[in-house]
């Protein structure tokens, strides 16, 4: 029971402190106030709770697909809302009035939507197990070991990105946060192919030799990156799909051979 539920904590998440990692670590760039990111927790844990209310009605929906049409549609709106959260500005500087107000919606409702979305299944779990008095210590013991963990990695991944914003790219964050985006996209595959919606075929290439995918660097690739180690054909495609459309949506007010600019030492 213990080793399940850090497991399931790490898997569910980790995303979510993932995510507030990287909006922290833009927060000064894009002139995101703090009170948006508490307000964008709350309405998660409130979108959260109506969702596990709902959820086997929602299920019944759409012949029995409706909780997979739900998540699907909710992981493509936060997608674009990265991509609209990073296209506001480049520089704290030009961030005035209307786009400060639009950043700081984008990254409320991003955290929020990725709240809901990774805290249901862990909420289920919990509940689920929570009225047997066999496991309850068990159970308490996996939520502080895997919320430790989670903070820990976070933590770790705020500073590597604000280390690499200011020694090495000035937009480091900002293509960190395109993979995450790119990662939770491309979980809609997965989902389409629940439902039959999507033809099945077999994986191109396997690189558990290389990262287990049920390992602990795997989880941490899986949350960051959506990391797959067997990709089919269709999981590589889309992915693809969401990078370049990511990368061109981010750098076409820029030159894009300016992407990968490095910054410049000043003597």
């Amino acid at each position: 029971m213990l080793i399940n539920t850090v497991i399931l904590f790490l898997s569910n998440s980790l995303v979510i402190f993932m995510v507030l990692a990287l909006l922290l670590s833009i927060k000064n760039k894009y002139a995101i106030p703090t009170i948006t990111l508490s307000i964008g927790a709350l309405l998660g844990g409130v979108l959260m709770l109506i969702l596990w209310f709902y959820i086997d009605i929602i299920s019944q929906m759409i012949d029995g697909t409706g909780l997979e049409w739900l998540y699907v549609s909710i992981h493509i709106l936060v997608y674009f809302l990265i991509l609209r959260l990073l296209n506001t500005s480049k520089k704290i500087v030009s961030i005035q009035g209307e786009n400060q107000h639009r950043s700081s919606v984008y990254a409320g409702a991003i955290l929020a939507l990725v709240i809901m979305l990774q805290g249901t299944n862990f909420l289920i779990y919990f509940i689920g197990y929570w009225s047997q008095a066999d496991v309850i210590n068990a159970l308490f013991v996996g939520v502080v070991l895997g919320a430790g963990i989670c903070v820990s990695i976070s933590i770790l991944l705020y500073f590597l990105c604000v280390f690499l914003d200011e020694r090495f790219y000035a937009n480091s964050t900002e293509l960190v946060f395109i993979l995450f985006a790119c990662g939770l996209f491309n979980k809609i595959s997965g989902l389409l192919l629940q439902i039959d919606f999507l033809p099945s075929s077999s994986m191109i290439f396997d690189l558990n030799f290389i990262v287990r995918e049920k390992s602990e660097l795997g989880h941490f690739l899986k949350a960051l990156f959506g990391y797959d180690a067997s990709p089919t054909l269709l999981q590589l495609g889309l992915y693809l799909i969401a990078l370049f459309t990511a990368l061109f949506w981010h750098q076409r007010l820029n030159k894009p051979w300016r992407l990968f600019r490095f910054k410049e030492d000043i003597s």
